[in-house]
């Protein structure tokens, strides 16, 4: 009986356990529904708002795509070679290369060309030896060992990025003033804005915008375009007005109002793209720094510049009064809508052969059709570049040129403060001078170099022949997520010499620097020595390092900034006068590269230092 009772126990034992494995797994799967069902409602928002913000410049085409053509007597096979180019373009360009192809090659979920990957003179171009065993390819290699090629192609992208500019600016003018009158532009601006899908990437989400473009924008362009086709073969000399023919009597003011708003949103697309470009370059360094404000705590790409808004206000209103509208505007728009595409299409060229390590004939079967069709458009609109279409070339010129002088005078400093940064060791020789004194305070030591201190620190040292009695170095470090944990933002450690501490740091893009999410006088300040004073428990000289940093405190706090500018020396030539003279106008203007810390303005100094350039 015993026996039989164990058994029977362990029977019911393991048909318990086996209900509650059960239990668990069932409340794991349906915890995965629960969140595929809010990823996908998350989607499906975000496939919601990319209608107005990515897809409004694409969806107000056919305001003014027939009125474009210049058809003296059109026939039906004119009207029907002019949808067939219209679907075909539509469907290659449009499904096929942005929305199947192109978005997938993101940057930590951003699509603008200034890619950090392709703008790379130092690595080895897109190439991720991760991704594959077979080594670099043939054309990998090519570009790892040329840096001319690698110049070449990163002019291509910044021509390419500062193109997508020229097209925000070009877009509010002809989406609103087509919506009045059917601006005549050249033929590509059938498929506007669909390189809008790529640069605003970081804005929405890959999956969103193949969603919203898939189920609602690409089959109510081609039946609209069908639609006004079917129209216009009854009726063949109403293709100058092609839209508002096409509407119905009843409904034509109401559509005139709807289309002049739709214009008006249009606008966005290419305005955010704006944004993201220029937010990417000013984290790679290739362009003034302005203020970037994220909007958003869960999408790092999504992104506002209120000077780069500004700017674009005013320029597309020269550019409407300059021209007066018209045909002009369609002609500088057709040329950098297509250009645009055609660098697209060789620099993923590039991704798909190096990167993805695509396979040769694949390779060649995405560049042959797309190059030769963009190829066609392209000697198509350049017929155009006197009519107007030269601006968005002499705006990308102004632009390329305003970022290579950054680029370069950026290089000559970087190459300047790392052959003359202070290492630990230089930094304990001076300290050890008789002629240097440690003055009572606390000081906070800005610096921008993350492997040793600025020279700027040897100036300042040399100079005053003083040094705080505690000097903490602080280094800011950004990271490519939203929220850094509260106690991992701030690292001390010390650095040898008594009294001397290095401090990082670090916040993500949703992160507030003022004050370090802090309110009271010099929050900052509080939190990083609270944060030494953790360190210091550690020490075995903990006792006296606390005194220290305590009575250092109660004499005074202040923040120090090292402010280097370029000196060109007499040797130097005509060209480093030029490019460095200007780069210190631009920089000049631009704003402080450490961000405000919240720092009350009586405890701050700037320390300036010239750095002579032969």
């Amino acid at each position: 009986m015993t026996t039989n009772g164990a058994h029977m126990d362990l029977e019911v034992g393991a048909r318990r356990g086996g209900a509650g494995a059960g239990a668990g797994d069932t409340s794991v799967a349906t915890a995965n529904q629960e969140a595929e069902a809010t990823n996908l409602r998350k989607d499906l928002l975000l496939a919601y708002k990319t209608l107005g913000v990515v897809f409004g410049g694409l969806v107000t085409s056919p305001l003014y795509v027939y009125p474009s053509m210049n058809l003296a007597t059109p026939t039906l096979e004119d009207y029907l070679g002019i949808y067939s180019i219209m679907f075909w373009t539509l469907t290659l360009i449009g499904v096929v290369k942005y929305a199947c192809i192109a978005l997938n090659a993101d940057d930590h979920g951003e699509g603008v060309l200034p890619s950090k990957k392709v703008y790379s003179e130092d690595e080895p171009l897109l190439y991720n030896q991760s991704a594959t065993d077979r080594g670099p390819s043939k054309l990998g290699k090519f570009f790892e060992r040329s840096i001319t090629a690698r110049r070449v192609l990163l002019f291509m992208a910044i021509m390419g990025m500062c193109m997508l500019i020229g097209d925000g600016i070009l877009t509010p003018a002809i989406s609103v003033l087509s919506a009045i009158d059917g601006l005549r532009g050249p033929f590509p601006s059938v498929s506007k804005s669909a390189e809008a899908m790529f640069a605003d990437l970081g804005h929405f989400s890959k999956k969103a915008i193949q969603i919203a473009f898939l189920s609602s924008i690409y089959p109510s362009l081609v039946l609209t375009y069908a639609g006004q086709t079917a129209y216009l073969i009854n009726n063949v000399n109403d293709f100058s007005d092609g839209f508002y023919k096409f509407v119905p009597g009843p409904v034509y003011w109401p559509m005139f109002v709807i289309a002049t708003l739709a214009s008006i949103v249009a606008s966005q697309s290419l305005i955010s793209a704006t944004f993201s470009v220029i937010k990417q370059s000013v984290v790679l360094d290739y362009f003034p720094r302005v203020k970037v404000v994220h909007t958003s705590e869960h999408k790092e790409g999504e992104v506002y510049s209120p000077e780069t808004n500004y700017i674009l206000m005013i320029l597309c209103v020269g550019v409407t009064l300059g021209f007066g509208g018209g045909k002009e505007i369609g002609n500088a728009f057709g040329v950098v809508v297509i250009m645009v595409m055609l660098i697209t299409t060789i620099l993923l060229t590039l991704v798909m052969d190096i990167k993805w390590r695509t396979a040769p004939v694949l390779v060649a079967l995405y560049f042959i059709p797309f190059f030769i069709m963009e190829g066609c458009y392209v000697s198509a609109v350049f017929t155009k570049i006197p009519e107007g279409g030269w601006l968005p070339f002499a705006v990308s010129m102004i632009l390329a040129l305003i970022m290579f002088v950054w680029y370069y005078g950026r290089q000559r400093k970087t190459e300047y403060e790392m052959a003359n940064k202070v290492t630990v060791e230089r930094l304990r020789e001076l300290l050890a001078s008789p002629e240097v004194q440690r003055v009572p305070g606390l000081c906070f030591f800005y610096s921008n170099i993350q492997d040793g201190l600025t020279p700027v620190v040897g100036h300042y040292i040399k100079n005053m022949s003083s040094l705080h009695t505690v000097t903490i170095f602080v280094t800011l470090r950004y990271l490519l997520v939203a929220k850094v944990a509260q106690c991992d933002r701030i690292q001390i450690k010390s650095l040898g010499p008594n009294g001397v501490y290095s401090c990082t740091i670090q916040y993500g893009y949703a992160d507030s620097l003022v004050g370090l999410e802090g309110g009271g006088d010099d929050d900052l300040a509080a939190q990083v020595t609270n944060c030494l004073r953790q360190h210091i428990q550690t020490a075995p000289s903990a006792e006296a390092e606390l005194a220290q940093v305590d009575a250092a405190r109660a004499a005074g706090k202040v923040h120090v900034r090292g402010k280097m500018r370029l000196y060109v020396g007499k040797d130097a030539g005509w060209f480093d006068r030029v490019m460095l003279g200007s780069y210190e106008f631009l920089h000049g203007i631009c704003r402080s590269g450490l961000p405000a810390l919240g720092t009350p303005l009586p405890r701050r100094v700037e320390i300036g230092m010239l750095c002579k350039v032969d």
